[in-house]
């Protein structure tokens, strides 16, 4: 069995979005810059993962070989080229157990050499989301916020024209929903559910805590 990890979304260069979320009493617990990649990132953290507000910072980076499959420059401008800004992250309840989708082994530069990422087979469909997984135990972020004592009870990620085979109207994810919409986005809910921020039109995200 497989739960969340953390969920990435593509901001704008700097996360200025993440200020909706400061604003709201949410403290940033990282920050980090993936050399290789081409990419870096804000986090907020909660109960049992994160929320990653993720931007392009080196486009050279991201064409690279290594990089290109992950779609990560269509991706970052998802409104031009029709893609999901969207990323989910799993992780085993029992480690060592293999993900629950086809992959491939992505190595990026950022990671020690003997490390990589199963990254699932559905990485060149830009309009679903990036699907990956992590063999490793949850470290919460040093938070005191709100939401870094409550646990996600629900991601429903709404995916534009979901194929017909796509592997993940397959995937069994704990308190993960996949449905097909017109749009992407994305509702993460919390326990207490007494509080809602919407992002858009800036970001397709919701959050209920």
């Amino acid at each position: 069995m497989h739960t969340i990890d953390h969920l990435f979304v593509f901001c704008r260069a700097g996360a200025p979005e993440a200020a909706q979320l400061t604003s709201r009493g949410l403290d940033i617990g990282v920050r980090r810059q993936h050399h290789g990649q081409g990419t870096a990132n804000v986090c907020f953290g909660y109960g049992d993962g994160y929320l990653e507000l993720l931007w392009l910072d080196d486009e050279q980076a991201a064409r690279d070989p290594m990089v290109k499959p992950l779609g990560l420059h269509e991706r970052a401008r998802w409104r031009e080229h029709n893609a999901s800004p969207f990323g989910i992250c799993l992780r085993p309840t029992t480690p060592g157990t293999p993900p629950p989708f086809p992959s491939w082994d992505y190595r990026p530069r950022y990671l020690p050499a003997d490390l990589s990422l199963p990254m699932a087979c559905n990485s060149g469909v830009l309009g679903e989301p990036l699907l990956f997984a992590i063999d490793r135990p949850f470290v919460p972020l040093p938070q005191r916020h709100t939401l870094a004592r409550r646990r996600l009870t629900r991601a429903t990620l709404t995916v534009r024209e979901l194929a017909p085979m796509s592997l993940l109207r397959d995937l069994r994810v704990e308190a993960l929903a996949v449905r097909d919409g017109d749009a992407p986005g994305l509702v993460l809910e919390f326990e207490g559910g007494g509080e809602t921020l919407d992002l858009s039109p800036d970001l397709p995200l919701r959050l209920i805590w």
